[in-house]
């Protein structure tokens, strides 16, 4: 398999620029998938991130993100092991601090929680209730957060009632990061308020930027300091010899690279997307048949200039002044999807060429 041939670099990362892998799901086994992130640890990478689906685009194996990433922690060492993301939705909250506190002991404190408001695929088609996101995931997260620290809960809520319970698995450390996963106004101003990190999905380097001050200045106004806070990305990359090769590559899948209507907008592009397809399309479709229709009438629309914008795609060369200008912007944390079109290409570059770039 390509990625089992990639070449090691054995030094520990020591780089301020943290760079980790989503796993390539749903395109691999899951036998596969926990030597691809032992090889991505053993490459000098960060962080592995499964994502935390019951359904994804395109159809595929999809593996319970927690039992995975369990496997996964007993044959790794040093990475940090992420959802990407979770939601506040499909599980009660016990249930989901215990898991991850689980999780987190299991690893030796190397879990991180990607969580987000919820998208139709993981919900509709299954009957799950997802009124009211952002405030779900809020109470979620506050919830979640007391059975992590507290001997004993007792909680009013609006969504979620405790009276007297305590959590008998507690994580390695004193609570486990949690990074909120907004791609909306309402939902940056709370990772402002209240969480650990931002994991968004991408948007080029001038709106990353202009994002980021939304939540810089929502934590300021909740008179919070962001010292600790870790901003991260989710970014498709493709890289080869030549930069069409490359591009090519991405174009093939314009409506995942720059899914939000609203984003592709708001960078900049005059684009006439009909209002059938929404605002948030990635968030609404299902895969039913009229939810694939709408995914690939939206392709017709993204510009292949928001391809670029959206990714870190080119020769190595492209791809290293790409990652600078994320930088730039913000980004402490790339959480990489590797697009090819030899991944294995792709993941000696960024280990050999870029990584070391980035280490103090």
């Amino acid at each position: 398999m390509f990625w089992s041939d990639v070449t090691v670099v054995t030094e520990e990362s020591d780089n301020m620029t943290k760079f980790g892998f989503l796993l390539p799901i749903p395109a691999m086994p899951v036998n596969n998938l926990i030597k691809i992130a032992k090889r991505i640890e053993d490459s000098g990478f960060d962080s592995v991130w499964a994502p935390d689906h019951l359904l994804m685009i395109p159809t595929g194996i999809v593996p319970e993100a927690f039992s995975l990433l369990t496997s996964i922690a007993t044959v790794t060492e040093r990475i940090q092991l992420g959802t990407c993301v979770s939601d506040p939705h499909r599980r009660h909250p016990a249930v989901f601090a215990q898991e991850a506190a689980t999780m987190d002991q299991i690893s030796n404190g190397r879990m991180i929680i990607g969580l987000g408001p919820g998208e139709a695929m993981n919900l509709d088609q299954f009957g799950i209730l997802w009124d009211k996101p952002v405030s779900r995931m809020e109470e979620f997260t506050r919830i979640v957060r007391m059975l992590w620290k507290e001997e004993r809960v007792s909680y009013n809520g609006k969504f979620w009632k405790f009276q007297d319970a305590l959590l008998q698995v507690k994580p390695v450390r004193s609570s486990i990061p949690i990074y909120f996963g907004a791609n909306g106004p309402r939902t940056r101003r709370l990772t402002g308020e209240i969480a650990d990190g931002w994991l968004p999905t991408p948007r080029p380097p001038q709106l990353y930027r202009k994002h980021l001050k939304e939540i810089e200045d929502a934590a300021e106004k909740a008179g919070r300091s962001l010292n600790n806070f870790e901003c991260g990305i989710y970014i498709y990359t493709a890289v080869a010899d030549k930069y069409d090769d490359a591009f090519e590559q991405l174009k093939k899948i314009k409506p995942i690279v720059a899914f939000f209507p609203k984003v592709i907008e708001e960078a900049g592009y005059n684009v006439e997307i009909p209002e059938h397809l929404g605002k948030n399309l990635y968030s609404e479709i299902t895969l039913r048949e009229d939810g694939m229709r709408k995914y690939e009438e939206f392709g017709k629309y993204v510009p292949d200039e928001a391809v670029e914008d959206f990714s870190i795609v080119g020769t190595p060369e492209d791809c290293l002044q790409k990652v600078e200008e994320f930088v730039k912007a913000g980004v402490e944390h790339f959480i990489l999807i590797n697009m090819g079109p030899d991944p294995k290409y792709v993941m000696d570059v960024f280990a050999n060429r870029i990584l070391p770039a980035f280490k103090d």
